[in-house]
């Protein structure tokens, strides 16, 4: 007769037990982690749903592997510095491409046209990776190529949500005229970032290059920073205004997603 049970006698019980245990311990280092400030075993009981004398069963275990850590004068509980080696670890093996081509992927299909990433190097946009329209007029950007932040849907949005210091430098002139659709000057500027941060999608439309538009959306990390943007580009003759008013949702959503992926977890959007 077939048995589920294994050979050293674990029961499923006990099975069941070691992964309750685990996930009541992960429960109480993201509770720690929503704290600003010390917890009290009492309180982190309440927040957790857990009899007391259990949490400090979990708590002896994770400050004894330095993942929490006890003030000694009142005994309440932190994070402890093994949380933020793991974070830092994370992040090292965390390649931003290799995350977000999926999404990428799911961009293109749903609007039909060019799908780019793209960060910030210095003071430009750097693409760092594509999925190609399947149309055959269809706009094409070799990953590593650079371009202007303020005259493009990537840059801005990604703009919009850096620091004050970072884009009066940004913007400091003389800016280039691309195209009789380029702004140039820092005001008119600052004003569609105000616009692009009420929309939570910046376009490009015809600023960089006549005849293509563009829209993006941002990506934000751990740190609740801008990481990049996702953005699609297409002909103006597909990419209408109309059109760009429906896709900025879906859009917004999809680079929602891939934030919360990188770890983004605030309530509301950073504001520059």
């Amino acid at each position: 007769m077939r048995t589920d049970e294994p050979k050293n006698g674990v029961t499923g019980a006990r099975r069941r037990s070691k992964v309750q245990s685990v996930d009541r311990t992960i429960d109480v280092l993201e509770a720690l982690a929503t704290r600003r400030g010390a917890t009290g075993i009492s309180e982190l009981s309440h927040i957790v749903g857990l009899h007391v004398s259990t949490v400090h069963r979990l708590l002896a275990t994770l400050v004894a592997r330095g993942y929490v850590r006890q003030d000694p004068e009142s005994s309440r509980y932190h994070l402890g510095a093994q949380v933020f080696a793991l974070a830092g670890a994370a992040e090292v093996h965390l390649d931003l491409r290799l995350v977000a081509r999926p999404y990428l992927e799911r961009l293109m299909r749903v609007s039909g046209e060019t799908a780019n990433l793209v960060t910030i190097g210095g003071s430009e946009a750097v693409y760092l990776d594509q999925v190609a329209s399947l149309h055959l007029v269809k706009m094409f950007t070799t990953p590593g190529s650079r371009a202007p932040l303020y005259c493009t849907g990537g840059g801005k949005v990604m703009l919009a949500y850096k620091p004050e210091a970072f884009v009066a430098e940004a913007l400091r002139g003389p800016l280039r005229r691309y195209t009789p659709h380029t702004l140039t000057t820092r005001a008119a500027i600052e004003q569609q970032l105000i616009r692009v941060r009420a929309l939570g999608y910046a376009t490009d439309d015809e600023e960089m290059e006549e005849g293509v538009r563009c829209l993006a959306v941002p990506i934000f990390d751990r740190r609740d920073e801008v990481a990049g943007a996702l953005s699609v580009s297409g002909p103006t003759t597909r990419l209408t205004p109309e059109r760009i008013g429906k896709l900025g949702p879906a859009l917004v959503a999809i680079g929602d997603e891939l934030s919360r992926q990188l770890g983004f977890c605030s309530a509301k959007l950073p504001v520059a």
